[in-house]
């Protein structure tokens, strides 16, 4: 009788050990995303509107709406105030009390802030509707997961993280998460800074314009190009001069020769003196993230794309869609796009004799990374069509 038992707790034993491992903590929704050019795009109802697009920005400490879209939905603002953006301030209007939901998941009402910034259009033609990231992940541990392209929410109570990722250890600040890492420059100069965890920007780094001063930072970037654009919500255009650092560390992750834009704001979180940048979605996406807000901590799980190349500017100018076509913004004096004639503001109608209209908007953006390859361009200007030939090149 001992031998039968002992032999069956030998069997039950190796059978329990070679099942796998499920993780006892409650995953409330699973949010599929889309990426629009390093912008996390998700769906979400206000109201019962229907689906609305909104950008996932962990850097956002309020919801964010357009005044078009209050207005069409009928919500009704209140008292008005200064929001402060990163590179400066933009007028808001606070509206109480709306229902935010996503598909069958219904949030507590939660206040908004109506803005009349202008949100961008997506690559397909769609509109952004505005911006949210502290009212989600205040109420949720949340797994930004960019290998499965999904957000995933999991009840607070009872979370442990069991994952195979780095604790980052962070400070949430006017709800906001800053977090410690580590700059050296190419002229050896090496600090430690404090870094908002930034998933709304499209940059790797950005460094705040008193950090940048402070260092001597802008005459050790090597190779630069400089863009004067608006940052954020903000509708200030400010001038961001963008180069190379030797190295950035965070936690055991180290990043050699890596992208960084220093500002010049004297206005906006990037003129703040106690937060040294942004670390943006270009970097963050090269991981899968976990928020935890309640336990100040956000996990840093290495993907795929870990120790992948710096998608770098090889043009001299920003791509972006109006109603869904491909238009020159941000053009650089002197860059390959400048000698090749084109201007700000230029309409691309095709590219190495294919119509854009026959492409889709990843095989566009694709055309312009691709280094050392002479594109053939035919771009429309004041309803003109204009013909040119253009080689990508690195910037920096």
């Amino acid at each position: 009788m001992v031998y039968r038992l002992r032999f069956f707790l030998t069997i039950f034993l190796s059978v329990a050990l070679s099942l796998p491992v499920f993780s006892q903590n409650e995953v409330i929704k699973r949010i599929p995303f889309r990426l629009n050019e390093s912008h996390t795009i998700i769906s979400i109802n206000l109201n019962n509107s229907g689906p609305l697009n909104f950008i996932f920005d962990s850097g956002a400490g309020a919801t964010l709406i357009s005044e078009q879209v209050a207005d069409s939905l009928g919500l009704e603002s209140g008292a008005k105030r200064r929001n402060v953006g990163a590179s400066g301030e933009h007028k808001v209007s606070l509206i109480r009390g709306v229902q935010l939901s996503i598909d069958e998941l219904s949030l507590a009402s939660i206040d908004l802030l109506s803005t009349q910034t202008y949100f961008e259009e997506l690559d397909n033609g769609a509109r952004v509707h505005g911006v949210i990231g502290y009212d989600i992940l205040v109420r949720y541990v949340t797994e930004l997961n960019n290998s499965a392209k999904e957000l995933v929410l999991y009840k607070k109570n009872g979370f442990e993280y069991s994952g195979p990722g780095q604790k980052l250890q962070i400070y949430i600040v006017q709800n906001l998460p800053i977090a410690n890492a580590l700059v050296t420059t190419y002229n050896n100069v090496q600090f430690e800074g404090q870094f908002m965890v930034d998933t709304g920007s499209r940059s790797e780094l950005i460094i705040s314009s008193p950090t940048v001063m402070e260092y001597n930072m802008a005459d050790n970037i090597g190779k630069y190009y400089t863009i004067r654009s608006s940052i954020g919500t903000s509708t200030r255009r400010t001038k961001m001069r963008y180069g190379r650092l030797a190295n950035f560390e965070i936690l055991d992750f180290t990043f050699n020769d890596v992208p960084v834009a220093l500002s010049s704001d004297n206005k906006g979180v990037l003129a703040m003196d106690f937060i040294d940048g942004l670390i943006g979605n270009k970097l963050l996406q090269r991981f899968n993230l976990v928020f935890d807000y309640d336990r100040a901590s956000i996990y840093l799980e290495p993907g795929e794309a870990i120790n992948g190349d710096y998608a770098v500017n090889l043009t001299g100018f920003t791509l972006i869609f109006e109603s869904a076509q491909p238009v020159i913004k941000n053009l650089v004096e002197r860059s390959p796009a400048d000698k090749a004639g084109l201007r700000s503001g230029d309409q691309i109608i095709s590219i190495n004799s294919v119509l854009v209209e026959d492409m889709t908007a990843a095989e566009i953006r694709e055309a312009f990374r691709k280094e050392g390859e002479t594109l053939a361009l035919v771009i429309k200007r004041n309803n003109k069509l204009k013909y040119t030939e253009l080689k990508p090149e690195p910037m920096i």
